[in-house]
């Protein structure tokens, strides 16, 4: 399934809401009407309404834009682990659900209240009462809003990827060309997305192999160095792609260019072989520079030398491969 962490709403906090919802409320005219208590009394109903509104479609918003955890693929699911207290997010929006109940809840017996007499300033009364609770009802979710409004700013670094497509994973040491190999073998030009721990985030590029269609992604700043180099939340993101893919793309540079040892690169290889425990491609770049004696393809992205063959081990693996997402 496709899941939208862009599209999260921006959340407003209790003065915001309350000054929006206090504005719609005045701005209520009063109709005509041959019973001047009558008037009055539509023209507070009204009034009521007018909140109640601006307040339910406002937290609604927030109730239906953040994501359901229920729902999610085991792939966001954990990266949200990473990012967001799950006990004190279900906590906040049961909040703002209560908050949204109970300014319904007042509105109605508000309404009753107004109905039932024709005393002037007993509506006074009575709309003052309902202001104050309005207001006391936003308030005390206050702490919930902040809490929903920093989880945010986390939530919107999870990428909208679709884990349901085959998804090639390009790991290897910076600058080994794995950019460059994504952009050889994709279709079109690669897309960014967000990814959380990342400065520049990931990178998506697409095949099609044979009717089915398949993602490449290249993930800088994440598998490319040893994991005993990362804190806990940082291999925890890194645990993440465990769910996003089905192939290991791992590029070596025997020629060394890019700035690290040939030993250190096949040290990363066999650690990230073990830590994300998925069948693997391993290729050795810039061949078009540096060619030596072993097991594994040689290409050259830059030169587009021998990308062919490696398509085609890249269609064995798709067309022999399962996908299982609860794995």
């Amino acid at each position: 399934m496709e899941t939208s962490f862009s599209r999260i709403p921006q959340v407003l906090l209790p003065k915001e809401i309350l000054d929006k919802c206090f504005r719609r409320g005045k701005k209520v005219e009063m109709a005509k009407h041959p019973d001047r208590v009558a008037a009055v009394r539509n023209w507070d109903i009204a009034k009521l309404k007018a909140m109640e509104k601006c307040a339910k479609e406002t937290l609604e918003r927030y109730l239906k834009g953040f994501p359901d955890l229920r729902t999610l693929d085991r792939f966001h699911r954990e990266l949200f682990s990473v990012l967001v207290d799950e006990n004190a997010y279900r906590r906040a929006l049961g909040s703002v659900k209560w908050a949204r109940d109970s300014i319904v809840k007042i509105t109605t017996s508000t309404v009753k209240s107004l109905e039932r007499t024709r005393d002037t300033d007993e509506f006074s009364r009575i709309m003052n009462s309902y202001f104050g609770r309005f207001s006391s009802f936003i308030d005390q979710i206050g702490d919930d809003l902040e809490f929903l409004r920093e989880s945010r700013k986390s939530l919107v670094n999870i990428p909208d990827i679709k884990t349901e497509v085959y998804t090639i994973v390009v790991a290897g040491f910076p600058n080994v060309g794995k950019s460059e190999l994504v952009k050889a073998i994709s279709t079109g030009k690669p897309e960014v997305a967000p990814y959380p721990f990342t400065t520049k985030g990931i990178y998506v590029g697409h095949m099609v192999i044979g009717n089915e269609s398949v993602q490449v992604v290249d993930t800088p700043g994440l598998l490319d160095r040893r994991l005993e180099e990362r804190n806990r939340m940082e291999r925890q993101a890194i645990v993440a792609l465990r769910y996003l893919a089905d192939l290991v793309l791992f590029v070596l540079d025997p020629s060394e260019t890019c700035g690290y040892r040939l030993d250190m690169q096949l040290s990363l290889l066999e650690e990230v072989r073990r830590f994300l425990e998925k069948d693997m491609i391993v290729v050795e770049n810039k061949m078009d520079i540096f060619v030596r004696d072993s097991e594994y393809l040689k290409i050259s992205a830059k030169e587009r030398i021998n990308l062919d063959l490696l398509i085609k081990e890249i269609e064995k693996k798709v067309t022999g491969d399962g996908k299982d997402r609860n794995t």
